[in-house]
């Protein structure tokens, strides 16, 4: 990979998009993020599942996207879901301790559901 963050979406349906991030999510890497889920219209899906699988490395910076989705979802109240699937341990501690789990459903790579 030559980039810091590689970023696959894709739909499932009209309204389920999946996000597969290969790399490390910080500040470098959040623009090309943004850019890419705000061309996929992800603020208008039903659910938004982020796989972090291959995720190497979370910055507390690369926390901001999730957590604005989630507020985004939340103000809307249309019943948006938002899911974080597959983290490492290092990348689930880093939304533990940020306290992020308790407002965003984030399951590590052990207990596997999407």
């Amino acid at each position: 990979m030559s980039r810091i963050l590689d970023i696959s979406v894709s739909r499932e349906g009209e309204n389920k998009i999946v996000v597969k991030l290969f790399g490390e999510l910080d500040q470098m890497s959040l623009k090309e993020l943004r850019d890419d889920l705000s061309a996929n219209r992800a603020e208008e899906a039903s659910l938004l599942i982020f796989d972090l699988e291959e995720v190497d490395f979370i910055a507390s910076a690369g926390l901001a996207i999730f957590a604005w989705y989630a507020d985004c979802f939340k103000k809307r109240g249309l019943g948006q879901k938002l899911k974080i699937i597959n983290c490492s341990e290092g990348v689930f501690r880093v939304f533990h301790l940020t306290m992020l789990d308790e407002v965003i459903d984030v399951s590590s790579a052990e207990n596997k559901t999407a």
